[in-house]
């Protein structure tokens, strides 16, 4: 299984989890023109996408995704906010915390999270890569999760920077305001992180990180510090391995 990063900053995300006969969409950030050319044009392996929630640089094509077939997952906010009637031809609505839903040989479990939206973030396992939790513009997360091989988690932004862009009139407070409310700041990830068993993790992929809020060297030299774990931090084209296995 291979992840594929098509984006992932406020300018658009997207990532593809795919083996030789399917692939997951996970967010609909990027055109669908981009997706295809990510699995050479192999439409017909995508079993589905699974989206997050409704702001733009998360869902801004998903109409463009159901027109070409594409099963969408997703809460029923981002149906609404997109003019797209919840019910429908490849639209399936996130009902509940708890419940699994299969695409393809992926089993899908959303849970909440906190944003300034109705948002979730995604357990997700299949045979060939084990289980990965996705997680992304929230401020925290209640829950752990046992048995992970693979972590996606927003490490956005950093106070003391974020501070530093502040004093410097590069940003207004009042962003402060927001985004300590609906993102993750680095040591808010690394907390989570120590709250998990990471005993059979073998991938950790920071995600979204802020292009002004952020040092990628920085961040990854420390969540490889916590955990001792192999650390990237996602960008457009990047591509890793992610089977079932630390050996």
């Amino acid at each position: 299984m291979k992840l594929k990063v098509l984006g992932s900053s406020s300018k658009g995300n997207c990532y593809i989890l795919e083996n030789e006969s399917q692939a997951l969409i996970i967010e609909a950030g990027i055109s669908l023109g981009e997706v295809k050319k990510a699995i050479n044009f192999k439409t017909n392996k995508v079993v589905g996408a699974i989206v997050t929630h409704r702001h733009g640089d998360h869902s801004a094509h998903v109409a463009s995704y159901l027109k070409a077939g594409i099963t969408i997952l997703a809460l029923e906010d981002v149906f609404i906010a997109h003019n797209l009637e919840p019910q429908g031809s490849f639209r399936c609505v996130i009902e509940g915390e708890g419940k699994g839903y299969i695409l393809g040989g992926f089993k899908i479990i959303p849970f909440g999270v906190v944003h300034d939206v109705p948002c979730v973030g995604f357990l997700i396992e299949h045979s060939d890569m084990g289980k990965m939790v996705f997680l992304t513009d929230t401020m925290m997360c209640e829950y752990t999760f046992s048995g992970l091989n693979h972590l996606l988690i927003e490490a956005n932004y950093c106070d003391e920077i974020l501070e530093k862009n502040i004093e410097a009139g590069y940003m207004d407070r009042a962003f402060k305001d927001r985004l300590l409310q609906t993102h993750m700041s680095l040591e808010t990830a690394k907390t989570i992180l120590r709250s998990n068993d990471l005993s059979a993790v073998r991938n950790i992929v920071l995600i979204h990180l802020s292009d002004g809020n952020s040092d990628e060297r920085m961040f990854v030299s420390e969540v490889e510090t916590l955990t001792g774990k192999s650390v990237v931090a996602a960008k457009s084209k990047l591509e890793i391995e992610v089977g079932n296995s630390i050996y």
